[in-house]
């Protein structure tokens, strides 16, 4: 899944070239990255993309491995329950039979040994006739993310039963699950049968499968009736209604790449426990004196930082992005403000 706008990383993320097409934390795009880890636990050419049709067409002019073929292409999005009501309808014909493995294009997520061996226990799991998403174990009181609590675990398998799925918490029921040993961060990361999705669409979400499967092969019909379609996640379409539904722990790092301050843990600190992060396959050189907890998003050969603590510094060749740590989540704020002024407008696209 590929689609959404990616607001939180302006300016490097705009309108036509989002988030998920940007050199976040390495020197490969987030898609890439995303392509890489699915080439890890399947053939290239059942790796698909599911996004609108602008984006397909910028993914294409620079993700070359990825065939115009290969992908899912929705009329306008609609949350995550109609893409993949989509991608299931049209792999059943393609792939009878096949397992789904649903991944997002802009996770952070290491290392690969660890990834590989926890999706081959969750296939195992999808095998025996379950849904599976994966579980992360929270390594911090996080407000922003939705949990599961763990049930038992499943007889002959790495998989737990699942015995509710939490809404996002206030902080301190969020410090309460981070000792309680049975809740998880909701991943977002799902396998299951491909006839079994199908099947749970079909009983508790007939209002989304059933317009998909009228309207068939036709591009037409489908951007007739896809904007009717309820804007749903498959987490509250599906998964917390069905009883066929599983939990595998993740055995590896993982980070929805959510924002700026994502990068704080992904990126090592320097000094200071300040970051840079660039684009350019040499680090770039940092010196900082009187300076801590900074973020600077750049592609200098140098980032020198005196007397300035908690703040997010993000360079691009027309605009520069400065603000407080503590002010980041006020970003979507500030695009609005940029959309009121017809002048600063080309800057969001």
């Amino acid at each position: 899944m590929a689609g959404g706008k990616g607001e939180r990383f302006w300016p490097r993320s705009r309108i036509s070239n989002p988030k998920q097409l940007q050199k976040v934390y390495s020197d490969r795009t987030l898609l890439e990255e995303t392509f890489l880890r699915a080439r890890s636990i399947t053939d290239a050419n059942r790796i698909f993309v599911g996004c609108n049709a602008e984006l397909k067409r910028a993914i294409l002019k620079t993700h070359k491995m990825i065939p115009a073929s290969q992908f899912v292409v929705e009329p306008e999005g609609r949350n995550t329950a109609p893409i993949i009501a989509l991608a299931a309808l049209q792999f059943e014909k393609k792939f009878p039979g096949a397992t789904h493995v649903v991944l997002s294009a802009d996770h952070y997520i290491a290392p690969p040994e660890k990834f590989q061996a926890t999706l081959k226990t969750a296939l195992a799991a999808a095998a025996a006739g379950w849904l599976v998403t994966l579980g992360v174990r929270p390594n911090r009181p996080e407000i922003g993310y939705g949990y599961i609590k763990a049930g038992a675990k499943m007889k002959g398998s790495g998989a737990h039963a699942i015995d509710s799925f939490v809404e996002k918490p206030d902080l301190e029921r969020a410090k309460s699950y981070l000792g309680a040993g049975d809740f998880f961060w909701n991943s977002g990361i799902f396998i299951w049968p491909g006839r079994l999705i199908l099947e749970e669409f079909e009983r508790y979400a007939p209002e989304i499968l059933a317009p998909l499967v009228g309207a068939g092969a036709s591009a037409a019909r489908l951007k007739q009736v896809f904007p009717k379609i309820p804007s749903t996640p498959v987490d509250i379409a599906i998964l917390e209604k069905s009883q066929r539904i599983a939990m595998c722990p993740a055995e590896f790092a993982w980070d929805d790449v959510g924002s700026w301050l994502s990068l704080e843990r992904i990126v090592p600190p320097g000094e200071g426990g300040n970051r840079t992060v660039s684009r350019r396959k040499k680090p770039a050189l940092l010196a900082s004196l009187s300076s801590r907890n900074n973020l600077v998003v750049a592609d200098k050969e140098l980032v020198a930082l005196l007397g300035v603590d908690d703040l997010i510094v993000v360079e691009e060749p027309d605009g520069l992005f400065i603000s407080r740590r503590d002010q980041i989540d006020r970003i979507k704020e500030l695009l609005a403000e940029l959309r009121k002024n017809p002048s600063l407008q080309k800057y969001l696209k």
